[in-house]
């Protein structure tokens, strides 16, 4: 179930600055004048603070916690949690509000209710969230925070034992949002009605009223479908008729797949239509949510250009995917794509393997998961790209090497692989230099990295390479391209790294420090890429923003299927273990375990005209 409101209060602030849409109107009663006059004082500037952007939630706790008997205390709970709901820290949300709540001061307890459940949503406790919404929603002072609310109910209610009855308040949500949340509102009213019996979803069918929305376009498909199966060609025909201007409203292909109605028909599936298996709840939802928007994308979500239609089954947890998969296969879907976390794509591999369906996971540490006839691992893994990053070097000639790595998991684990790579073909390890997860200034470890070398290898984030390739510089270490033979202020090396979620923000304090730097992030949106450039227009043109690396790897895994599955399940299992197919991630084939066995993409920093610097595809 996707987390469509966290990016909603991201995009409208929740109505809380200083310029709200819409007349505001409050229950809140007056700041009491009988308490201390500090704490008024206090208060009235952190109010004027939070009228500003917003935020404060520290402030507003110190104030409770320094007066807490103070009748001023429960309004400094309140913002406190309203602020704390802004900043994502839900539980300090929780905690604040319920303190309100409980001090029981009328109008103020009515909007505190409003947020705590709000905040319930979040924390993905929709029992809990669904009553204050209710007896909240009169407390709500402006059309943003009419928005947020209606996101909360939607989400609530489609993890309530009802919950076709978040559909109309999706279709209401819909027209309120930005594109990025469009396409996430039509991707989860698609999950909404996947497991809805015939029955309660005609029902719903012949009871809306809005009939070229978001709900009208998953209810007829899945009827469609539905009636496919059962072999009532007639009826799929006049729902599919009554889907096709809803889908087209909401961005979705006019066309879509049927399933075989044949008994055993389905068991080769349908090139048309691919499943995938999210954790859309729990703390792999942000990943999730990424890789459905490039789901979203090969659907054809935003514009109708889609390659084939997906059915996303949300699985929190191993067994729940497991099953997910066995209602994918079932619904004729020609593969699965995820799921993302170890666990999940073990269970969901095994039952994909038993019932002869392709599994295109999505796992970021495919080296811990196994690969068998019928399941393959799309995400190049970290030690991978720290090997392809060593063989680019040696194949430009490099010898010698330093590493600079995080004192964790990670960094062992990524400098083992890199000089595995290097052991094989003569390479060799000059100095490592370690530090701690949580360093923030690297000057001191930097000038540490003595000897004789020529590159140097960090594995690490992005925002940490940032720190790390000015403070090279700055110890006299200067990346500059292959063959550069003389800098002001010390010596030419080459840097690389896996630059893990490299966006363009790295190249404002660390692009001029990175030239000719080689990076292995698994994707970057390159819009100077032939092969990237109309995925990234289209994809900015519907979420507003570039994609990441897990958005292209899901978009990839899509487009592998439908172009490979036209024969079958078992023929598209052939093809993906000795075939090639060239994707956004690279010219994509699978080695024996059925890991990735291609390189994947490269990048390097570049100095364009007038001195701005870029990162492309290094050739």
């Amino acid at each position: 179930m996707s987390r469509l409101f966290v990016v909603i209060a991201l995009v409208l602030g929740l109505g809380l600055t200083g310029c709200p849409r819409g007349t505001r109107k409050t229950l809140v009663p007056d700041v009491p004048q009988n308490g201390a006059a500090e704490a008024r004082s206090r208060f009235a500037e952190a109010k004027s603070k939070f009228a500003r952007d917003g935020r404060n939630a520290d402030e507003f706790r110190a104030i409770a916690e320094e007066f807490p008997d103070d009748p001023i205390a429960p309004w400094a709970q309140l913002y406190a949690g309203i602020a704390a709901v802004k900043a994502r820290q839900f539980d300090a949300a929780v905690t604040a509000l319920t303190a309100t709540v409980n001090a029981d001061v009328e109008g103020l307890t009515t909007r505190a209710e409003l947020f705590l459940g709000i905040a319930y949503n979040y924390t993905g406790e929709a029992a809990k969230a669904l009553p204050l919404l209710r007896r909240g929603e009169k407390a709500v002072e402006n059309d943003d925070e009419r928005t947020e609310l209606l996101a909360a109910l939607a989400y609530s209610l489609s993890q309530s034992d009802q919950p076709l009855a978040s559909l109309r308040v999706f279709d209401e949500l819909y027209g309120r949002v930005t594109p990025t949340e469009k396409a996430l509102i039509v991707q989860r009213t698609q999950e909404v009605v996947s497991v809805v019996a015939w029955d309660s979803l005609r029902r719903v069918f012949d009871d809306l009223d809005d009939r070229k929305g978001p709900a009208m376009a998953a209810v007829a498909t899945r009827l469609a479908l539905l009636a496919d199966e059962a072999g009532r060609a007639d009826e799929a025909q006049k729902l599919r008729e009554a889907a096709e201007p809803a889908r087209a409203a909401v961005g979705l292909p006019k066309a879509f797949g049927e399933i075989a109605a044949t008994p055993g028909a389905g068991s080769n599936g349908n090139a048309g239509l691919v499943g995938a298996v999210l954790p859309l709840i729990g703390k792999q939802s942000r990943v999730a949510e990424a890789a459905a928007a490039g789901l979203g994308m090969a659907a054809g979500a935003s514009d109708g250009k889609g390659i084939a239609a997906v059915e996303v089954r949300p699985a929190a947890d191993a067994d729940s995917a497991a099953l997910a998969v066995e209602d994918l296969a079932r619904a004729g879907a020609i593969a699965v794509v995820g799921p993302i976390d170890s666990q999940s794509v073990d269970a969901a591999g095994a039952r994909a393997e038993s019932l002869q369906i392709p599994m295109l996971s999505l796992s970021t540490a495919a080296e811990k998961n196994s690969g068998t006839r019928f399941v393959f691992h799309m995400v190049h893994s970290g030690e991978a790209r720290s090997r392809a990053l060593a063989q680019r070097a040696l194949g430009k000639g490099v010898k010698r090497f330093a590493v600079l790595a995080a004192e964790n998991g990670y960094g062992r684990a990524m400098t083992a692989a890199f000089k595995d790579e290097l052991d094989k073909a003569g390479g060799t390890i000059v100095t490592t230099v370690t530090y701690k997860p949580d360093t923030k200034s690297f000057a001191g470890f930097t000038g540490k990295l003595t000897g004789d070398w020529d590159a140097v290898f960090v594995p690490a984030q992005a925002e940490t390479l940032g720190l790390i390739a000015p403070a090279l510089a700055a110890t006299g270490k200067i990346p500059k391209p292959l063959g550069t033979k003389k800098v002001i202020g010390g010596r030419a090396i080459m840097l690389l790294s896996t630059a893990e979620n490299l966006t363009a923000a790295y190249l404002i304090d660390a692009g001029r420090h990175s030239e000719g730097a080689l990076f292995a992030p698994g994707y970057y949106p390159d819009d100077s890429d032939p092969a990237s450039k109309a995925f990234l227009d289209r994809f900015i043109g519907a979420f507003g923003r570039a994609p990441g690396f897990l958005e292209a790897y899901a978009f990839d895994a899509v487009q592998l299927a439908a172009a490979a599955g036209t024969q079958g399940r078992a023929a598209l299992a052939a093809t993906l273990a000795k075939g090639e197919l060239t994707g956004l991630t690279g010219a994509i084939r699978f080695d024996p375990a059925h890991r990735r066995a291609d390189p994947g993409m490269i990048y390097t920093v570049t100095e364009e005209t007038g001195g701005v610097f870029a990162i492309r595809v290094a050739r």
